[in-house]
């Protein structure tokens, strides 16, 4: 039998072990059948990776009955199953893991699906998930996560039913950020220190986009010839947050790079919240000033403007059911967002004017804090960012409890 691991690791009949003066971990099982103990090579010596190559191995390998009973299935299995066949590949991946891990966290490991998904057992659930104060919103969507993974074995045929599990009422969400006000908006850029933070406000004014849609944004969705920004990177699924293609504004033509256009030490920006903050603070504004307000700001001008608001839900993404399949072509219109770019390189001229040329309105040198006092402005801002990575394979981890 091979020697245990630093740390007794074990799925189902399977366990992690090595030989005698061997480094590279096995698999290990017993087969009653030779009355011995087997083992296969999983081919490294970490033990971390060797954890998840048997994960891994046990989800794609072991054997399914179709049409258990509810009683029959381990909740676990399912939810590995589902991950790894079908929530790993989509694009809220990482979204799903962790709700996923939360379900495995909280079930016992030999918890069955008819044990869980029973109603005291859900409300159990969503009560814990209350207690650590957590919203309606969120705690539905860790719900409807775990009843995916469910669903997804019952059509697969290796559960006989599809138990209810239910929703709780959604608080109504509040706007994120506050609007700016034109000299708030000015001070804040002419005023930072870092340039990934004025290249994120440059391009959320704009754009009037979603955070999410500037961190991803590379010169390869910019048509500078056509005058377009497609926010909706190449072989990227649409979802509900539709990222639309939006007409490109002449100022901010002389600022487009090559490669990504957010950036910290030459790599992709995955968050501007550090910079951020620490920007607010210096500028004294409130808490309800976030990334979010830039296009809730681009948002009220156009409205302001007089834009129509079929032009402002196109500029800003917003899906329509009666949307037509036409509308693809759209943006090849030379009219097409005609009084919505116009608005918004208004917008930027005045964001853009020099400050040696009219002065920065005054702002306040202290800011309110976390706790609702007074704070003194920050005004030493560092380096780090809360950088993340486009990188794929960086922090991929297989999902076991």
């Amino acid at each position: 039998m091979g020697q245990s691991a630093e740390n007794d690791f074990r799925i189902g009949e399977y366990w992690i072990g090595r030989k005698s003066g061997r480094d590279t971990y096995y698999r290990y099982w017993y087969d009653p059948e030779r009355g011995v103990t087997r083992r296969a090579s999983l081919g490294t010596s970490d033990f971390e990776e060797a954890k998840d190559k048997l994960a891994v191995w046990y989800v794609a390998n072991k054997d399914i009955p179709e049409l258990s009973e509810l009683e029959a299935v381990l909740l676990s299995d399912v939810i590995r199953r589902y991950y790894e066949k079908h929530a790993q590949h989509t694009e809220s991946h990482e979204t799903s893991r962790a709700n996923l891990l939360i379900w495995l966290n909280y079930f016992e490991p030999e918890t069955t699906v008819h044990d869980a998904t029973r109603p005291k057992a859900i409300d159990g659930f969503i009560r814990h998930l209350q207690d650590k104060g957590n919203k309606s919103s969120y705690i539905n969507r860790i719900l409807t996560d775990g009843r995916s993974a469910i669903n997804r074995a019952w059509k697969d045929g290796e559960i006989a039913s599809a138990p209810f599990i239910k929703t709780l009422k959604a608080e109504t969400a509040e706007p994120k950020g506050r609007p700016l006000e034109m000299e708030e908006l000015r001070a804040f850029y002419h005023t930072a220190e870092t340039p990934h933070l004025k290249r994120f406000i440059l391009f959320s004014v704009a754009t009037g986009a979603r955070p999410s849609s500037i961190m991803d944004l590379h010169r390869q969705q910019i048509d500078i010839e056509r005058r377009l920004i497609d926010l909706n990177p190449p072989g990227r699924k649409q979802t509900k947050k539709l990222r639309p293609a939006v007409k490109l504004p002449a100022p901010l033509v002389p600022h487009i790079e090559d490669g990504w256009q957010v950036t910290f030490r030459n790599k992709p920006l995955g968050s501007i919240k550090t910079s951020w903050r620490k920007q607010r603070a210096r500028c004294g504004l409130d808490a309800q000033v976030n990334p979010y307000s830039i296009r809730h700001t681009v948002a009220r001008h156009l409205r302001a403007s007089g834009v129509p608001v079929w032009e402002v839900g196109a500029q800003l993404g917003h899906k329509k059911k009666e949307d037509s399949i036409t509308e693809i072509y759209a943006p090849m219109d030379p009219s097409y967002l005609g009084q919505a770019v116009e608005a918004i390189e208004e917008f930027m001229a005045e964001m853009l004017v020099d400050p040696s040329q009219r002065p920065l309105v005054s702002l306040p040198i202290r800011c309110p804090s976390k706790s609702g006092l007074e704070a003194e402005t920050v005004v030493n801002i560092g380096a780090g960012d809360e950088i993340r990575t486009h990188d794929p394979n960086l922090g991929k981890v297989v999902l076991y409890p």
